[in-house]
């Protein structure tokens, strides 16, 4: 693996964390509209479905490799 998809491969990995923190402030957004009264459990349950429908696993195979890469430092 090159200095450059190593980098690449983290930045990857930085943008699903993103991804998950942002789905996490959602999810507690909803929650509490919910427990405000704001929207009913039905309209809860539905905007809940809503994020949970595309479920994204980030492959973490390439980033073991990638952190050696990089923790060798940068090339000259």
């Amino acid at each position: 693996m090159t200095w450059d998809e190593a980098v690449a491969e983290c930045e990857r990995w930085h943008k699903h964390l993103n991804y998950q923190s942002d789905k996490a402030r959602k999810m507690a957004q909803i929650a509490a509209k919910r427990r405000r009264g704001e929207i009913d459990e039905g309209e809860g349950r539905r905007q809940m479905r809503v994020l949970d429908m595309s479920p994204t696993v980030y492959d973490g195979a390439k980033l073991e490799q990638a952190t050696r890469v990089l923790m060798k430092g940068q090339p000259k």
